[in-house]
């Protein structure tokens, strides 16, 4: 965020277009530091769960909605938060990309930093109930503050609270589908993408008819509905 923010000071927007192509080289460079790793065949004996069994589960389909729910909840705050500060708050695009996504993503990071470091030591269902809350007050905050600064620092703190969802129910779920191997987490990736699309699309939608507040409250809905569904899941007494 921050390199790309120096190149369009440094360009303008007509530079736009070369600015993709000089990322294109973070892939290209990984394509040839993946080719000397092992591949690991599976085990042909070794048994795993279908995706028809594992559907069949109400935890498995708790999972899926919560990852549906981490993707949009992540996503949205991410994608539209520089648009946001400029439009709702008034600021520079510059200023708007470093303290939304870049602040965004500085705080993400370090969450998920914090809670690999004390993991074993906290329940992480009722740690998701609760940065669930937490995500929900920030969108709530961020669409109602007349604030600039106050919003902004409530746009970074998003970043925080939504640090564990999406490593996190991976790491649930796998403890609790232990037999789940690559059908469960190609179905977490699947629904945790169709959220990432769904949470940025909401905001849009609403934003066209009510005005960007409202966009961002509208996605409101989806940390709350992580918490709810984390709460049946913890309730709930299938094996």
């Amino acid at each position: 965020v921050v390199a790309t923010t120096l190149l369009v000071m440094v360009f303008g927007y007509k530079g736009w277009t070369f600015i993709p192509l000089i990322w294109a080289a973070v892939p290209l460079f990984n394509l040839f530091f993946f080719l000397p790793c092992p591949v690991v065949e599976p085990d042909e004996n070794e048994k795993h769960d279908t995706f028809k069994t594992l559907i069949k589960s109400r935890k498995f389909r708790c999972y899926l909605i919560m990852m549906l729910c981490a993707g949009a909840a992540e996503i949205a705050m991410a994608q539209w938060a520089s648009m946001f500060a400029q439009q709702s708050l008034g600021v520079s695009k510059a200023i708007g990309d470093l303290t939304g996504p870049c602040a965004f993503a500085i705080l993400m990071g370090a969450g998920r930093i914090i809670y690999a470091a004390f993991s074993k030591k906290v329940d992480f269902k009722k740690l998701l109930i609760v940065l669930g809350m937490l995500c929900f007050v920030c969108y709530v905050v961020v669409a109602v503050c007349k604030l600039p600064v106050i919003a902004l620092v409530f746009c970074a703190l998003c970043g925080l609270t939504v640090s564990v969802f999406w490593p996190g129910i991976y790491s649930a779920g796998a403890a609790d589908f232990p037999l789940g191997a690559a059908v469960m987490f190609s179905s977490f990736a699947m629904f945790g993408d169709t959220g990432c699309s769904a949470g940025p699309w909401v905001i849009g939608l609403v934003a066209d008819k009510a005005g960007l507040n409202m966009g961002i409250l509208s996605a409101a809905v989806f940390p709350l509905l992580m918490v709810v569904v984390t709460t049946i899941l913890i309730k709930s007494k299938e094996d």
